[in-house]
Parts: structure tokens; C-alpha cells; sequence
């Protein structure tokens, strides 16, 4: 009971960690959804000073808002919170609580303003909201100045080929790895102790880059590779999924890995497949879902698989995921 005490407490200090961290690779779906909707609603951002002073102008048109939540209120049919804009406070309603949304938190929210507002801001539903780092980073990816990140080549065996990974995702990419390096080798040093320097070096280094290239939260890597194997390269499952990632020999071969045991070959096929699955199904459940079961057993039950194994593997990658971004 006392070890597992340590380890429970050991794995919250190393999400702490992560949280404490610039995540420079994060590119979260939600950031995807929430600009879509900003771009199909043809929302502006606008000060909060300039809606107070005429509310009535804006009634049915949908406006973005920044600020931190400072507050939270639950009932039985709907959700509200205290969102603080540039030094002022408004009540947003919404029928459910988007995950962002929790007491701290800097976010980004479309907000439609209701004919309660006719005086005052005293009718606002959100529509939409993200945390706003994400949203950033993803804009800065998005903006036509900045080259899109070529997807990963197929790693080489060369003992010496993780140093030069980071270089694959152009210098921003480089730049933001170098910024989170040393975070996230502290933290996959002590998921596993028995890694080499090297190798934690390789992991960090293949990591960062592979899901920077193909625009994967590297926190959401980290959960499913925890969930897999706790970052152990040569671990080998009963039905025969090899490496950090588990993958399946058929699963290996169809993603070009050739040596499922290499960790930076597993490492480019668990994030390709990873991004396949969020663009594929849009949802990080079915995503999960597809991951831990395959495609075809949610295609067979048009959804999250009634497996008790693959229903805990989504409660567990889902809890170690919002742990390292700061959730519940």
C-alpha cells in the first residue's frame, strides 16, 4: 500500500510537471473545432468595454471573448461561470461544462447574447470554448507565413538518428521542442527508471517531434503510451502488441514500422495512428475506442465498444491526459 502510495503521488508531481510546462507541441482538437465554429459564424473578437456599452446592438450575433474562469455554478438542467474579461466579470451559461472550462483557467469563448441583454450582459450562452494556448499555437501553425510541417519519414535504424529529429519539424518546430525538452525528459525518466540516458533522450526527442509533425498533443501521447506499456520498449502484450505502443504486427506493417521494438520507429507509427484515429472518427473516445479495439469493433457497435477492457483503457488515458493539462 505504501509503494503504491509513492507511485500514485509520483505520477502527480510528474503531471504537475507537465502542466508547469509551455506545451509547445499541443495542438488539441478542440482548438480545430472552436476556429471552424469561429470561422463558420464569421465571429470578430470584441472588448468586453465596447459590449457594455451598447448590449442591445449585439443581441443574436455570436462575439469571442478571452479571459480566466473564476468561478462555477452546476444545477440540475444547466451550467453557468464567472468569466473575468480584461478587469470585468460575466455570468456565461451553458448546458454543460466544456473541460476547459475549470476555475483558473485562461480560455477563449464564442458567446451569443441572448434578448436578455437588451440593458446589460445579463443573457450570454456559450457556444463554443478552448483554452486559449492551444488556440494560439494552433494559429501560429495555421498562418499562411509559417511553412506546414512535413509529416515524419520513416526513422532510420542509425544509432545516432534521434539527435537530429527535432530539425524535421522546420526551426519553429525545433525552437518549441527545445523549449519542453527538459520537462518531459525529467517526466519519462521517472515513468521509467530503468531507461538508459540515451534512450530517454530518443523517446523525448522522437516524441516531441513526431507529434509536433503530425500535430498531436504530446500529453495525449504520453497518457496512451503510459496506459500501453509505462515506457517500456521491449514490452510484449499476451496477444502479441510489441513496444511503447503496443502495436499489433499487422498494425506495425500497414504504419511501415519495421521493428515495432525500436523506439523511435514505434513512436512514429503510435502518433501517425493516433492522428488517424482523431481525424477519422473526431472524437478522442472513439479515437481511443479504435486504438485499443480497432476500427472495426466501432464500426460494429457504432461506437464506444462494450469491452470492460477498452471502456477502462479510455477512463484511464482520458484521467492521465486531463491530469497533465490541468482538468479533474
Amino acid at each position: 500500500m505504501i509503494t503504491r502510495i509513492h507511485n500514485l503521488t509520483a505520477r502527480a508531481a510528474i503531471c504537475a510537471a507537465l502542466l508547469l510546462a509551455v506545451a509547445a507541441c499541443a495542438c488539441a482538437a478542440t482548438a480545430d473545432e472552436y476556429l471552424a465554429s469561429k470561422k463558420y459564424l464569421r465571429v470578430e473578437p470584441i472588448e468586453i468595454a465596447a459590449l457594455k456599452a451598447n448590449p442591445s446592438g449585439y443581441i443574436g450575433r455570436t462575439v469571442e471573448m478571452k479571459g480566466t474562469v473564476s468561478g462555477i455554478a452546476k444545477c440540475a438542467a444547466s451550467c453557468s461561470f464567472i468569466f473575468d474579461c480584461s478587469g470585468e466579470s460575466i455570468l456565461v451559461k451553458t448546458p454543460t461544462l466544456p473541460d476547459c472550462v475549470a476555475n483558473g483557467n485562461t480560455v477563449r469563448a464564442l458567446v451569443r447574447l441572448g434578448p436578455g441583454c437588451a440593458a446589460s450582459l445579463s443573457d450570454l450562452a456559450l457556444v463554443s470554448a478552448a483554452f486559449d494556448y492551444d488556440l494560439s499555437l494552433r494559429e501560429k501553425q495555421l498562418a499562411p507565413k509559417a511553412q506546414a510541417p512535413k509529416p515524419a519519414a520513416q526513422a532510420s535504424t542509425s544509432p545516432t538518428r534521434a539527435v537530429n529529429l527535432a530539425s524535421r519539424g522546420g526551426v519553429d518546430g525545433a525552437a518549441r521542442i527545445r523549449e519542453v525538452y527538459g520537462v518531459y525528459r525529467n517526466a519519462i525518466s521517472k515513468f521509467n527508471r530503468r531507461l538508459s540516458a540515451k534512450q530517454v533522450d530518443e523517446i523525448t526527442n522522437s516524441l516531441l517531434t513526431f507529434s509536433w509533425n503530425y500535430q498531436v498533443d504530446p500529453r495525449l501521447v504520453i497518457a496512451v503510451v503510459l496506459a500501453e506499456s509505462h515506457f517500456r520498449p521491449d514490452a510484449t502484450s499476451r496477444c502479441g502488441a510489441m513496444g511503447l505502443g503496443q502495436l499489433m504486427p499487422g498494425t506495425a506493417a500497414g504504419l511501415g514500422v519495421r521493428n515495432a521494438y525500436d523506439p523511435v520507429q514505434n513512436l512514429a507509427g503510435c502518433v501517425k495512428l493516433i492522428r488517424g484515429h482523431l481525424d477519422k472518427y473526431g472524437d478522442l473516445k472513439l479515437a481511443l475506442s479504435a486504438y485499443n479495439a480497432g476500427p472495426g469493433a466501432v464500426k460494429k457497435y457504432g461506437g464506444v465498444p462494450p469491452y470492460r477492457e477498452t471502456q477502462g483503457y479510455i477512463r484511464r488515458v482520458t484521467s492521465l491526459y486531463k491530469a497533465m493539462c490541468g482538468g479533474k
